[in-house]
C-alpha cells in the first residue's frame, strides 16, 4: 500500500458507522480500483478508512456479524475486520463465489447470498458496464445465485438452490438477503426484479413470495431492490426512490419518500428506531429515524455518478 493510502481504521465503537466505497481509477474497468471502508463515529464524522487488501472491485454488501466482526465483499474474496483494532484479519477460504449479502444465526452460522447468476455476460451488457466480470474456477460460469450456509467455524455447510427472479441486467441472483427473526427462512431479491422471495432453511424449501409485483416492465417503478429485518419481523424494503416497512404478510405498513433515485443498501442500526441507507448513485448515506420519518444523519462520500463507489453501509452496535 502505498504511503498516501494508509489505513487509519480506529477501534470500532457504538454507533460507527462503515461504508464500502472503493476508490474507482481503472479507465478500463468502471467497477475497479482501491479498495476501501470508510468509518465514521455516531454523529456521522470521518473517524477513520480501511485500504483492503487483496480486493480489486467494489468493496461490498458490509454486515456486523453477533461477535462485532465486520464482513464485506469483493469479487471472490470474503473480507473480515477486527472490530478490537480496525485492522483487517487473515483471509479465510469461502467456496468462491460473488457473495453480496450476509446473515448471521443464533449457533453461530451464516448465510450468505450469490449476487451473480448466469453463464457468462449477457450480450449488450458493455453498454452498461465496463465491469470484468469473475469466473468461478471450476465451471468459468459468473454465479448460481444461490445461498450458502456456513457452520460457526465458517466451514460450508449446506447450498440452497433458490429461485431468482428476472431482472434487467440478465446476470443477478441473489443481491440482497436477510434471515427472518424466527431463523427459519430468509428473505430475498434480485436487485430490480418483480419479486421479494423466501427460501425456508429448516426445510430447505422454497416459500411463496412475501411480494409479486404485476407485469415485467420496470418502468412502472415495481420492482425491490434492498431489504432488512427488524428484530420484531418487519421488513424494510428499498425500492428506488422510496422505503417500505412491510410486516409478515407483505403487507405496507408505511412508506417512506427518498430523496433521489438509486438507494441500492438498508441495514437497521443498534436503537432498532433508525436505519441506515446508501445511495450508490449519489453516494449519499442517509440515518432514518423510523418512527417519524425524518433523516436524522448524512454523510456525503464524494462518490456520485459516475462513479457508483458507494456499496455497502452497516453500524457497529457496540
Amino acid at each position: 500500500m502505498s504511503e498516501e493510502h494508509v489505513s487509519t481504521m480506529q477501534p470500532f465503537a457504538a454507533g460507527d458507522i462503515f461504508l464500502g466505497c472503493t476508490l474507482l481509477n481503472d479507465p478500463h474497468d468502471d467497477h475497479a480500483g482501491i479498495g476501501r471502508i470508510l468509518q465514521y463515529d455516531a454523529d456521522c464524522k470521518p473517524k477513520g478508512v480501511l485500504y483492503t487488501e487483496g480486493t480489486r472491485h467494489l468493496v461490498a454488501g458490509l454486515a456486523v456479524d453477533r461477535d462485532g466482526v465486520l464482513w464485506a465483499f469483493d469479487d471472490h474474496l470474503v473480507i473480515h475486520v477486527d472490530p478490537v483494532t480496525g485492522r483487517q484479519l487473515p483471509r479465510k477460504d469461502f467456496l468462491p463465489r460473488v457473495y453480496r449479502s450476509a446473515s448471521f444465526a443464533s449457533d453461530g452460522s451464516v448465510y450468505l447470498g450469490e449476487h451473480l447468476c448466469a453463464e457468462a455476460p449477457p450480450p449488450g451488457i458493455e453498454n452498461l458496464t465496463t465491469v470484468e466480470f469473475p469466473r468461478v474456477p471450476d465451471s468459468g460460469v459468473l454465479g448460481y445465485g444461490n445461498i450458502y450456509r456456513y457452520n460457526a467455524d465458517w466451514e460450508l455447510d449446506c447450498v440452497f438452490e433458490v429461485e431468482n427472479a428476472p431482472e434487467p441486467t440478465r446476470f443477478k441472483g441473489v443481491t440482497h438477503s436477510t434471515l427472518h427473526p424466527d431463523e427459519r427462512f430468509i428473505t430475498y431479491t434480485t436487485e430490480l426484479g418483480k419479486r421479494v422471495m423466501r427460501y425456508d432453511v429448516v426445510e430447505g424449501r422454497q416459500l411463496d413470495d412475501l411480494v409479486t409485483y404485476p407485469g415485467e416492465d420496470i418502468s412502472d417503478g415495481l420492482f425491490a431492490i434492498a431489504v432488512r429485518y427488524l428484530p420484531d419481523g418487519r421488513l424494510l424494503l428499498t425500492r428506488g426512490r422510496t422505503m417500505e416497512m412491510l410486516d409478515d404478510e407483505g403487507r405496507v405498513m408505511r412508506e417512506y419518500e427518498l430523496p433521489e433515485y438509486g438507494w441500492s443498501d438498508v441495514s437497521s442500526c443498534g436503537d432498532h428506531r433508525y436505519a441506515l441507507l446508501s445511495n450508490i448513485f449519489t453516494g449519499i448515506m442517509l440515518k432514518i429515524d423510523l418512527e417519524t420519518g425524518q433523516f436524522v444523519g448524512r454523510i456525503d462520500t464524494g462518490q456520485a455518478k459516475p462513479l457508483r463507489a458507494l456499496a455497502g453501509v452497516a453500524e457497529f452496535p457496540g
